[in-house]
């Protein structure tokens, strides 16, 4: 605890905090204005559509282990019933213990045909599932899996809705210095307030918000942040390779911009990729992470995903 302590104490130390900004929501008929007043800084401001935005407000569901095994079990039992055939008994255990499947019969082929059949329904079933509810099931190095919101597709589809964030950087820095960009991107986010997330192996993205959620709220955790701006520098950069890194309590964004100095990047399909965390409250410029990120960065102890 002494040694956590003494380094949270370094870090406040050696990295400023971002000066506070003023933030105001204007809700109107058909827009909502959002403006963030950073003096000395220029104002950030923008209006979204509100029927985009509710269409894109709560898309997504929390994850529950317990509903998912209810709808793989009824797809199964419904696959159960096609492939019933003379001589071959099908049974799922009953709903009060784990799910499991037992085929059995005298015809071994005929066996082995329709346990893999279910294998295969019980598999695409669980993906509906996922899919269904903006879930995705992330594998990492050590082949461990667990459930996360599916920030990629989130970020596909919040692409029309936040273009108005973009052309709102464009008109304050232009698009042709990347850097400037992606920097001055990163500290606006950083200055949005803060929400924690545990460990993601075990809250399956409980904190995480929509990127409309999150704007109006003006709170998000790492996870929303990283979502909002890989689809702002995507918007103002289409052919931009963007990644999203995945620590075990902690996300950040990899994107394929120069890195100068000793600025950290990443290999990620044979490409070299800058790392920026656009978190917060602390401001930290492209290509440095707070530790231990950094340490896991560079021992690849981390899982990805490809914009």
């Amino acid at each position: 605890m002494f040694r956590i302590v003494m380094l949270l104490s370094t870090l406040l130390l050696s990295i400023p905090l971002l000066a506070a900004t003023e933030f105001q929501l204007k809700q109107g008929e058909t827009s909502t204005e959002f403006s963030y007043l950073r003096a000395p800084q220029p104002t950030i401001s923008f209006s979204l559509d509100n029927a985009k935005m509710q269409g894109q407000h709560s898309i997504r569901k929390k994850y529950s282990a317990e509903l998912a095994e209810l709808h793989v079990r009824h797809q199964l039992l419904l696959q159960s019933v096609k492939l019933q055939q003379r001589g071959v008994k099908i049974r799922l255990s009953p709903s009060n213990l784990p799910l499991s499947v037992t085929v059995s019969g005298a015809d071994l082929t005929q066996v082995a045909n329709i346990r893999n059949q279910l294998a295969a329904t019980q598999q695409q079933a669980y993906q509906g599932y996922l899919q269904r509810d903006y879930l995705y099931l992330l594998t990492t190095p050590l082949g461990e899996s667990y459930v996360i919101p599916d920030h990629v597709r989130i970020m596909r589809e919040n692409l029309p809705v936040l273009q108005p964030v973009a052309a709102s950087f464009v008109s304050l820095y232009g698009r042709n210095n990347i850097r400037k960009i992606a920097m001055q991107l990163a500290y606006w986010l950083q200055q949005i307030p803060y929400q924690n997330l545990s460990d993601r192996r075990e809250s399956a993205g409980a904190g995480f918000l929509t990127p409309i959620q999150m704007l109006q709220a003006n709170q998000g955790d790492c996870d929303s942040k990283a979502v909002v701006f890989a689809t702002v520098l995507r918007n103002i950069f289409p052919k931009l390779g963007i990644a999203i890194i995945y620590f075990n309590d902690h996300a950040v964004i990899a994107a394929q911009i120069p890195a100068i100095d000793d600025e950290l990047t990443v290999n990620l399909n044979n490409a070299s990729y800058l790392v920026l965390d656009p978190t917060g409250p602390a401001q930290l410029p492209p290509g440095k992470l707070n530790p231990p990120y950094d340490v896991q960065l560079k021992s690849r102890q981390f899982s990805y995903r490809l914009f």
